[in-house]
């Protein structure tokens, strides 16, 4: 909810300045220009999902790894009951990541489509005689940072919160082992 916040107040900030920019042109150019600004805009929070959606696959992933070791330790120790609920989580997690994998296919293709119709669009605009405004390989407002400080403070407050979910999924399933291990006695 916080992450909506700050992108909801990024957007009025971007929107407040372009509405600040005393724009050269014709009716037509300024409503190219303001195309071409949506549609970076569009392609950084399109680089932004793609690049969640690749670390959440390839967490999976490593979850689903450690998932089978568990697994492979539990069978090596006659744990039938663990090593099947090690085995349920990996598979779990092995679905996850192909969906993931799946979603990161359609990104890079809208991605690719959305590539294709900015440079349009600034071609358009260049034979207008207008230069594009190209910033941070997207374009758009400059104050939005495509690194730095806050991306780097935003990728791990992520990489906490999928620490966190995956130790409270550990003491579930830990929960679940004992509970399982009780009933057996």
């Amino acid at each position: 909810m916080f992450e909506d916040w700050k992108q909801a107040w990024r957007e009025a900030v971007a929107n407040f300045q372009r509405e600040l920019e005393d724009e050269p042109g014709d009716a037509t150019t300024r409503a190219m220009r303001r195309d071409e600004r949506t549609a970076a805009e569009s392609l950084r929070r399109l680089d932004a999902e793609l690049a969640a959606a690749r670390r959440n696959a390839e967490a999976e992933r490593n979850e689903e790894a450690v998932c089978r070791r568990r697994e492979g330790l539990a069978v090596k120790v006659g744990d039938t009951e663990t090593a099947r609920i090690a085995a349920e989580y990996a598979e779990r997690h092995a679905e996850r990541a192909v969906v993931l994998e799946r979603k990161i296919e359609v990104l890079e293709a809208e991605r690719l489509l959305l590539l294709g119709d900015l440079e349009r669009m600034r071609a358009a605009l260049r034979e207008r005689g207008v230069e594009p405004r190209v910033e941070s390989g997207t374009g758009g407002p400059s104050f939005e940072p495509s690194s730095g400080p806050d991306l780097r403070e935003r990728e791990r407050e992520e990489q906490r919160f999928r620490r966190m979910e995956r130790e409270a999924r550990e003491r579930a399933a830990e929960e679940r082992l004992e509970e399982l291990k009780r009933k057996l006695r």
